[in-house]
C-alpha cells in the first residue's frame, strides 16, 4: 500500500447523497444503510433497490430511508452491527434480492481496506469510547489512507451533511458490508 495517498472511491460519487441526513434520534444506522444501498444501485448493481422505492441516480433518499427503517430500526432505537446487517438482509429478502449483509465486530481497518480495494463502500460503526467526536454513530466509508508515520484515516459520508469527512480509523468498532 502506498503511504500518504488516498485509496478508494471518488468522493464526488457521494455528493448526490450529501443531503441524506439523519433527521433526529438514533436513525444513523438506517441512513448509513440508505447511502450504502443507493451507491450500490447507482454504481454496482441497479437491482439492489426496487425501482418503486428509488430510481437509479435519484437525489431523493427519503422513500428508501423510510422503507429501510422498517427493517433496520423499526422503533428508532440505537443499533449494533448485527442489527444493521440483519435489517439490510431482511430488506433484501423481502424484495427477493438474494444477498446477505455481513457484520464484523473486530478488524475494522482490515475489513475497510479489503472492501474499498474491491471498489465497494461499507458501513462503519464509530465508538465514542475510542475517541469518536461523532459519539456512537454509523457512517459510510469509501476511501482510506495510511501515513508514513503509521496513522490511518478513512474518508466517509457522515449522514450529517458531510460526504467527504475524514476520521481516524481508530474510531471504528464494527463494519457492515455487502458481498
Amino acid at each position: 500500500m502506498e503511504k500518504d495517498v488516498w485509496h478508494g472511491l471518488p468522493e464526488e460519487r457521494f455528493q448526490l447523497y450529501q443531503n441524506w441526513r439523519t433527521p433526529s434520534g438514533y436513525l444513523c444506522g438506517t441512513y448509513a444503510a440508505s447511502v450504502l444501498l443507493a451507491y450500490y444501485q447507482d454504481y454496482l448493481d441497479s437491482a439492489v433497490i426496487p425501482r418503486y422505492i428509488r430510481q437509479k441516480s435519484s437525489g431523493d433518499g427519503e422513500t428508501l430511508a423510510n422503507f429501510l427503517r422498517l427493517f433496520v430500526q423499526r422503533h428508532g432505537l440505537p443499533t449494533i452491527a448485527w442489527q444493521v446487517a440483519h435489517g439490510i438482509s431482511c430488506f433484501f429478502n423481502h424484495h427477493g434480492y438474494p444477498v446477505q449483509a455481513r457484520a464484523t465486530m473486530i478488524g475494522g481497518w482490515q475489513r475497510s481496506v479489503k472492501r474499498i480495494d474491491q471498489g465497494k463502500p461499507l458501513i462503519i460503526g464509530l465508538n465514542q469510547l475510542l475517541g469518536s467526536t461523532y459519539g456512537n454513530h454509523w457512517v459510510v466509508a469509501y476511501a482510506y489512507m495510511e501515513t508514513s508515520q503509521g496513522e490511518r484515516y478513512l474518508k466517509i459520508h457522515d449522514n450529517w451533511g458531510n460526504y467527504r469527512a475524514v476520521i481516524p480509523a481508530k474510531w471504528v468498532n464494527a463494519t457492515v458490508s455487502l458481498p
